[in-house]
């Protein structure tokens, strides 16, 4: 028999605010263990939360970059469970209304083998603002755990895509454009060491002809996409072969151990009742006009696509080229100064992604 690999994935995403979603605490990274926690996040009696405006503008950058509907009046939710990272007992997000809605985002898969490279659209179904939780910390005293609450808080776009891809190579070009794209808008800086971008993939397979979805493992919080790669190749190669040897498959939340190179479950997966969402009683409904929309729109760059298009109309460079210079807001900014400063643009196309990009690579610095 032969079977077809059904990918969706969930991205956080860190939005890059000073300030916490709901409260004042600074988000910086890399302080002390809870000197940033705050009364909120504390869930200290008496609290209340109050919705930090930026936040809500990073996620109108995104609705409008990938062409999405941006819902007038959303509303946020309480996410019930316990966990020890989760001093409230629950997390505000936001589940029936979201803040945006479907869009798209075109990859570009690239060649794989004798597979020539193809362009495929993964469509968005939703992208909504929550908090983030804590984090446990393990081994910082022998044989005990601890909570860092310093994130807990901070402010995430949650950007959940429908399962449209059928290959580890889509998922990687689907979330290296994703990583590209929110930085490029400015509302991630992308660092996946520090935790600003960590994707959940969803994985299932079917006998290939077939539209029933398989069950679905959801492997959680990927910080690489080389781990992604190897994470969704060993998943895949495992669920055939527990259907194939007569087993089934059990919906379940794994986490992938890069020293393997294999998955594991960590726990049978939730569905979204378990959670018993309900409005959160202390938030008002975010409501979004269309000056509100035009307003953030005029503050955003020119979107890579169409910057693509316009080096490779005025520039007279070809569409690879264009595209790689495109990879970055940064790059392609530095090589239309370049051209300005004088310069020819092919062969200052070719520095800068020769010279310029190796020497940044070598010192692993940005151009900005």
């Amino acid at each position: 028999m032969e079977w077809e690999v059904v990918i969706g994935l969930e991205t956080h995403t860190q939005l890059q605010t000073k300030t916490k979603i709901f409260s004042g605490a600074s988000t910086a990274f890399g302080s002390e263990p809870n000197t940033q926690a705050c009364e909120v996040s504390l869930a200290f009696p008496g609290v209340l939360p109050v919705l930090n405006k930026e936040a809500v503008n990073c996620a109108i950058k995104f609705g409008l970059a990938v062409n999405a509907q941006i819902t007038p009046r959303s509303v946020f939710a309480r996410k019930n469970y316990f966990y020890p990272d989760l001093p409230k007992g629950y997390q505000i997000s936001q589940y029936e209304l979201p803040v945006v809605g479907k869009g798209m985002i075109t990859i570009q898969v690239p060649a794989v083998g004798k597979n020539p490279a193809y362009e495929k659209v993964v469509n968005i179904t939703r992208a909504h603002l929550e908090e983030d939780a804590g984090k446990s910390v393990h081994g910082a005293v022998e044989g005990m755990s601890g909570i860092d609450l310093n994130r807990a808080g901070t402010p995430l776009l949650e950007i959940v895509t429908e399962p449209d891809m059928r290959s580890a190579a889509e998922a990687v070009a689907y979330a290296k454009k994703l990583h590209e794209l929110v930085q490029w808008i400015g509302i991630c800086d992308g660092n996946m060491q520090e935790g600003s971008f960590r994707c959940d993939v969803n994985v299932s397979v079917r006998p290939k002809g077939t539209d029933k979805l398989g069950t679905r493992r959801e492997i959680k919080n990927l910080n690489s996409f080389k781990f992604m790669q190897q994470a969704i190749e060993f998943e895949t190669r495992w669920q055939i072969e527990t259907l194939e040897d007569g087993g089934t498959i059990s919906q379940a939340t794994v986490l992938f151990n890069p020293d393997t190179g294999e998955t594991r479950a960590m726990r049978s997966k939730e569905e979204a009742n378990d959670y018993r969402y309900f409005p959160d009683p202390d938030l008002l409904p975010l409501e979004i006009t269309e000056a509100d929309k035009d307003r953030v729109r005029a503050q955003m760059p020119e979107l890579p696509e169409a910057m693509k298009a316009r080096f490779e109309a005025d520039f007279g460079l070809t569409s690879y080229d264009a595209a790689s210079l495109t990879s970055s807001l940064d790059l392609a900014n530095y090589f239309v100064a370049t051209v300005h400063a004088g310069a020819d643009a092919k062969p200052a196309a070719n520095w800068v992604m020769g010279a310029v990009s190796a020497k940044l690579n070598a010192e692993e610095k940005s151009i900005a």
